[in-house]
């Protein structure tokens, strides 16, 4: 039980990885904070898809967008659906649909949750894909976002529940457990600290501040904390290709910075 828990694992994402030279811990619940835009979403996305393409299942909890967005979104990143769906390789459970009025259609692979603001409910549909599926061959769970459960939940008992999950599903299962945090939203402030003292990993994200005073968004990611794992906890410039998530180097910055004199100066 000891070498279990303590087992770790690479996200794939080397930008990402090269900041947690031994691995991330399985047993821990990891959040992804930051503003709008940071890039939140395209981390979460890119760590299921490399998850997948090790030959793992992923469970996708959808609050903010419907089951085919979230495909579509890991089209973008270079997957297609067949190799998704027909593999099995993702499942998704829809929080988000309860939304849509007079919803009608039902998609494969899909556990819809008709009462979403209720986390009694979203954890039996977790619990049912885990016993359809065996934990063994479940690579992660991905949650997108816990903000969006504190809309439609009341923001302490979804932190109850996040507390449950942990406990549940990465401390008893052994299964990764990923979700989204937005910050700046001021009727939540309160709880930004109770989501960083429940959660095993922090990742942040933020514009970097030099370029966003100029009027440019550069997105930069930092592993602020994980229990069990060394890290370096210093920002790293991040930006996104045709096949995910690659690093920006001083040369990549300095250009950026060439192009932006090159536009406003008075030559122009």
């Amino acid at each position: 039980m000891l070498a279990k828990g303590r087992s770790l694992y690479r996200t794939g994402i080397q930008v990402l990885d090269r900041e947690v030279p031994d691995g991330f811990p399985r047993n821990a619940f990891g959040v992804i904070r930051g503003p709008g835009g940071g890039g939140k979403s395209v981390i979460l996305n890119e760590m299921a898809r490399r998850i997948m393409e090790s030959g793992k299942k992923v469970i996708y909890v959808c609050f903010e967008d419907t089951p085919l967005s979230v495909l579509q979104n890991l089209v973008s990143l270079g997957w297609d659906y067949s190799t998704m769906l027909d593999a099995g390789r993702i499942h998704l459970i829809d929080c988000f649909s309860a939304q849509i009025l007079r919803k009608s259609t039902v998609y494969d692979y899909t556990r819809v949750v008709r009462n979403p603001n209720e986390a009694d409910e979203i954890t039996e549909a977790i619990h049912a894909t885990i016993q359809e599926n065996g934990d063994e061959e479940l690579g992660g769970i991905f949650l997108d976002s816990i903000t969006e459960f504190f809309l439609q939940s009341h923001p302490f008992k979804a932190v109850n529940a996040v507390k449950a999950w942990r406990a549940t599903f990465c401390k008893e299962l052994n299964i990764p457990f990923w979700a989204i945090y937005h910050t700046g939203l001021q009727q939540f402030a309160a709880y930004d600290d109770m989501i960083t003292y429940t959660s095993d990993i922090i990742i942040d994200t933020r514009h970097e501040p030099a370029f966003a005073a100029a009027g440019v968004l550069i997105k930069q990611l930092r592993v602020t904390k994980v229990k069990g794992a060394r890290h370096n906890s210093i920002w790293v410039t991040f930006g996104v290709g045709d096949e995910g998530i690659v690093g920006l180097s001083l040369d990549d910055m300095r250009e950026i910075a060439r192009r932006i004199t090159k536009i406003e100066g008075p030559s122009s």
